[in-house]
């Protein structure tokens, strides 16, 4: 035996009519900003541009030079579990989780 769980042993959250959909944006971001050189402001532009790569939000564009839909797919289903004692759903099982019921929200 493997270890791995059975999953018809698990409560299943289907995710009915829930689709993920992937655009991909090109665009522009006017800033002003305030340097005693060129440099410095090369500097400030830089440290921006990473800050953007990191943000979680959505960045607001001054100009949206491209958009597409690069992808669209069903949403996974999601195993309610116990992993570790803590309560959780993911998409693939592991051994050692184990089942669990949904709670009053549906979690």
């Amino acid at each position: 035996m493997n270890g791995m769980p059975n999953p018809d042993d698990f409560s299943i959250d289907e995710r009915e009519g829930e689709y993920r959909i992937i655009i991909n944006v090109s665009g522009e971001i006017h800033l002003t900003v305030e340097a005693s050189s060129h440099i410095e402001a090369e500097k400030l532009a830089r440290k921006r541009v990473e800050e953007i790569k990191c943000e979680e939000e959505f960045c607001e564009l001054d100009e949206v030079t491209d958009a597409e839909t690069q992808r669209v797919y069903k949403t996974k289903p999601m195993y309610r579990v116990y992993r570790d004692g803590a309560k959780m759903q993911v998409s693939r099982l592991e051994a050692g989780m184990t089942p669990r019921e949904p709670d009053v929200n549906g979690f």
